[in-house]
């Protein structure tokens, strides 16, 4: 009996995280090539590479939330070499997460 309800309380929570991984927005990440009005172009890896080698320009929109060191910002404040996080992966961006890269140290 006690199998039984462990087994129905597994299958609950393993549906539950299915529905939940199934309705988060996938991202795009990548690294800012350049900022061309509301157009931000992102360097970003192939799924088999390992190195950035495809550009992909992404739309914003006044709606578009860009943070940059954890910090809100706007579009215009996103410069080259910055990492971004893009959400969603495709279409108008909602949400832009950019770091500003750390200097080398010599």
């Amino acid at each position: 009996m006690k199998a039984a309800k462990l087994l129905a309380v597994f299958a609950v929570l393993g549906m539950v995280s299915f529905c939940v991984a199934q309705d988060a927005p996938k991202t795009l990440v990548g690294t800012v090539v350049k900022v061309d009005g509301a157009n931000v172009t992102v360097k970003v890896a192939d799924k088999e590479a390992v190195v950035p080698t495809k550009e992909v320009v992404v739309a914003t929109d006044e709606k578009t939330a860009v943070t940059v060191d954890g910090k809100e910002a706007k579009v215009a404040d996103l410069k080259a070499g910055m990492a971004v996080t893009v959400t969603p992966d495709t279409g108008t961006a909602t949400k832009i997460v950019a770091t500003t890269p750390k200097p080398v140290e010599k």
